[in-house]
Order: C-alpha cells, then sequence, then structure tokens
C-alpha cells in the first residue's frame, strides 16, 4: 500500500496513505449495502428496490462514513506491519482525500518511546519470610465471628456498638436565627452502628442513651474540611429512635465454627489452622510483590528512557478523570472533594504526573525486557492458559474462550506480564530471606485500628 512516513519527534510520525482504490470500492460497496437495508421504497420489498432509486434515497456522506470506518483498522495495520512500528496508542487520524474513487488517510502515531535497558539480571532486593503470631490468628478469628454475629433487638439503652435504627433532621442556623433544613441532611429508618464513625464527630455519641421511642436534639459542629457550604457550621438534628439492636456474637466452640460453612473446616482447631495458612498467604503474596516492585524499580533505575511528554500527560489526565468519576459515583462534585480532603488541584496533578511517569516507565521496562528475551505470549500460550482456566472453574473450554475473545489481546497482555515476572524473579540473586526480628507484641498493636472517619456523600450528616 502506497505511503510515506515523517518522523516529526523521537516517538511520534505521520504515516500519509492512499488507501488501494480496489480495497476502497469494496468498503464502499459493503458500507453502501449496510446503509440500503435500512431504507424503504415505496412498491418495493426491502433489499428488492432498484439500486438507482436506494441511491437517491441516502445520503452519499453516510456511505462514506461507514467505508472509511471499514478500512481504517486493516490499513493501519498494514502499514505499521510494514514499517515494523509499535503504537503506545490508538492514533489520531485524518482524512485528507476523499471521493468515489480516492481516499487518503493521514496517522498521527505516538510511539512505544525508546528505551536502553540497563542491568536487569543477576539483581540483588531483600525478601523477607513472613511470620504468623497466634495474637494475628486470634485477632483474625474474633473479627470473623462479629461478621457473622446476629442482630437482636433490645429493649436496652443504646450503647457503643450497637446498631440503631433512626428518623434524623438536620437544620442550620439562618440569618433570622431560626432553625432551616439544609439538603441531604434528612434520612428516616437509617441503620447507624455507633462508633463505626459514619457521620460526624459526636453525632454517634450522642445517641449512646436512648431507646426505642425516645427523641432527642443534639447539636454538632460540621469539620472545616467539610464540604464548603456546611464547613465549621454547627448544625441541630432532631433524632427519632425506632429500634436499638445488639450483637449476638457466637461463642467459638465447633458448633459456630460449622456454621460458618468453610469447606473442610470443622472445629475450632481447624479454624485456627485455616485463618493461619490464609494470613500467611496474605502476607507472602504481598511480600513477593514488594519484593518484585523493587526489582522493577532497580531496572528502572538502571535504564534510560525517552518519553514524549504528552504520552505522561495523557496517563496523568486518565489517571485525574478515573478519580473525578469515582469522586462523582459516591454522590461528590470534585470541588467537594478537594474541599473535604484538603487537597488542591494543582498539587493532585503534580502527583498524578509523578505517578504517570513512573508507570509508564515501569511498562517500559518489561515490554523491552518482553522483547529483548522473546517473552511475548503467543496463541500457544494463550490456548494452554483458557485450557487450564476450563479446569480451575470447571467450565468449557468453549465458554472461557468466549469470554476471552473479546479482550484476548490484553489477556495476551497479562500472560507476557506473567511470564517478564517469573523470568525477573528467576533471574534475580536474592539474598538468604529474612525473618522479621521478634519483639513483644502490646495488646494495642494486636488490636484493629478504627476504621478511618468517612465524610459524607449526599447525606450532610454523615
Amino acid at each position: 500500500m502506497k505511503h510515506t512516513v515523517e518522523k516529526i519527534s523521537p516517538s511520534r510520525v505521520k504515516i500519509a496513505v492512499s488507501v488501494e482504490k480496489e480495497l476502497w470500492d469494496g468498503a464502499q460497496e459493503k458500507a453502501f449495502k449496510k446503509v440500503a437495508a435500512k431504507v424503504s421504497v415505496p412498491g418495493f420489498r426491502p433489499g428488492k428496490a432498484p439500486r438507482k432509486l436506494v441511491e437517491e434515497r441516502i445520503n452519499q456522506e453516510t456511505v462514506w462514513n461507514n467505508a472509511i470506518e471499514e478500512v481504517l483498522t486493516p490499513v493501519f495495520a498494514q502499514v505499521i506491519t510494514e514499517e515494523k512500528l509499535e503504537p503506545m496508542y490508538r492514533p489520531q487520524v485524518n482524512v485528507t482525500k476523499l471521493s468515489k474513487d480516492e481516499l487518503e488517510l493521514v496517522y498521527t502515531i505516538v510511539l512505544i518511546p525508546e528505551v536502553t535497558l540497563g542491568e536487569y539480571k543477576g539483581l540483588k532486593a531483600e525478601k523477607p519470610a513472613p511470620s504468623v503470631t497466634d495474637l494475628e490468628v486470634k485477632n483474625a478469628i474474633e473479627s470473623l465471628l462479629k461478621d457473622n454475629a446476629e442482630l437482636v433487638v433490645t429493649e436496652r439503652a443504646a450503647k457503643m456498638g450497637d446498631t440503631t435504627v433512626i428518623d434524623f433532621d438536620g437544620y442550620l442556623e439562618n440569618a433570622e436565627g431560626k432553625l432551616e433544613a439544609f439538603e441531604g441532611g434528612q434520612a428516616n429508618n437509617y441503620s447507624l452502628e455507633l462508633g463505626s464513625n459514619q457521620f460526624i464527630p459526636g453525632f454517634e455519641e450522642q445517641l449512646v442513651g436512648m431507646k426505642d421511642g425516645d427523641k432527642k436534639e443534639i447539636k454538632v459542629t460540621f469539620p472545616e474540611n467539610y464540604v464548603k457550604e456546611l464547613a465549621g457550621k454547627e448544625a441541630t438534628f432532631k433524632i427519632n429512635m425506632h429500634e436499638v439492636k445488639e450483637k449476638k456474637i457466637p461463642e467459638l466452640n465447633d458448633e459456630a465454627v460449622a456454621d460458618l460453612a468453610i469447606k473442610d473446616v470443622n472445629t475450632v482447631d481447624e479454624l485456627k489452622e485455616y485463618e493461619k495458612k490464609s494470613i500467611l498467604n496474605r502476607k507472602l503474596q504481598d511480600a513477593e510483590n514488594a519484593y518484585y516492585n523493587s526489582l522493577i524499580a532497580m531496572i528502572v533505575k538502571n535504564s534510560t528512557f525517552v518519553i514524549d511528554p504528552d504520552i505522561i500527560h495523557n496517563e496523568a489526565h486518565q489517571m485525574e478523570e478515573n478519580l473525578k468519576k469515582q469522586v462523582e459515583s459516591n454522590g461528590l462534585t470534585f470541588e467537594q472533594y478537594l474541599e473535604i480532603t484538603g487537597s488542591k488541584e494543582e498539587d493532585l496533578h503534580q502527583t498524578y504526573h509523578v505517578n504517570a511517569e513512573n508507570n509508564i516507565k515501569n511498562f517500559l521496562a518489561v515490554h523491552e525486557i518482553a522483547v529483548k528475551e522473546n517473552l511475548a505470549a503467543t496463541d500457544e500460550d494463550v490456548d494452554a492458559e483458557i485450557k487450564k482456566m476450563a479446569e480451575q472453574y470447571k467450565m468449557k473450554e468453549e465458554e472461557v474462550r468466549n469470554i476471552i475473545e473479546k479482550n484476548r489481546e490484553d489477556f495476551r497482555s497479562q500472560l507476557t506480564d506473567r511470564k517478564v515476572r517469573n523470568f525477573i524473579i528467576a533471574s534475580a540473586s536474592a539474598p538468604e530471606s529474612k525473618a522479621p526480628a521478634k519483639k513483644a507484641t502490646t495488646k494495642a498493636e494486636g488490636e484493629k485500628k478504627a476504621p478511618a472517619k468517612k465524610p459524607a456523600a449526599k447525606k450532610a450528616a454523615k
């Protein structure tokens, strides 16, 4: 296919392509049939009207748009194969010539940046040998029993740890000194665990001592780093208590263990061993990840990169957009998020640029090692993994394959990353694993940390 390549920076090229007439004619014909199938001509059954009558009712621009979409991907795939280029992203495309007989496309391509690898074999990094204490096992079992506790309605007064069902209405004092309800400060039959720190400081504590049917007014002050409409303001909440529920935590015995329905775990001793293995496996995985990340950091430090600034900018921008979507899904605006967290947009912008550059360098190092060591996942690797997954999840291979095919290249990339990871770890010369130093464990160290206080989303009281 006739094309020219213009290098406009070390990591960016423009490719002007004159699409072959045969390919363009075929794409137009396919597009015409697709559009024509939706055209109705009076007196003719669908698809049976003379072509001339159909053409009179079709917008040629629609046909061309469909035809261009038809050729974009195969043309791009052909030219980058011929030029042996590796794009970082999907290219930008401009149509520079368009007629029935001619189509010219210009692809602007950001290439995978240049990488010069330094030493990446035989690296040394400390790899701890995790252990599990009896206190960790005890805390894990207590947490498991609490999660399986039964909530039982009680007639007594509420205390910390109970779950209450309440109505609440929040009010602020207006300019005339009168109480006025504010948006998001109301809810009915709301379940609130006292001590969960779901609501603003001072709210949950003031419900202690209330019983079913009690009504009470409480005052709280919103934190200074809250949304600006409420930050630092004193609010009055009218509370109506409907229920107080206490947790009935099961006593640790074989019967309670059986109720947990954990496979092959039927006794207290088996539960302790199960939790010990679970904790150890998590620690081992964390240690393995930390070890691998330290090796990658060394490889990146040993290597040099030539990265187009736009690549870093695009990655950082995507990270920021993902944060904004997550914030909005929790019922906040991005501006409210900044107020609540005390963050500045320019600081976040800088942080994401630093993170983006690190992520890209890590990706490039792994990619380059895959190329140098011929570790790219093959079709055989993909097929073998599909077979393994089918056996693991007791599914038919064809079912797994149909799921994978939707994102086959992403799946292939994951397999490549795994092969590179195994290669780096296998080729590293780790020193003797070090077990953590033993020390006395205080009661405070063994206790679980209280959950972080969460700012409200839609409910101002939260």
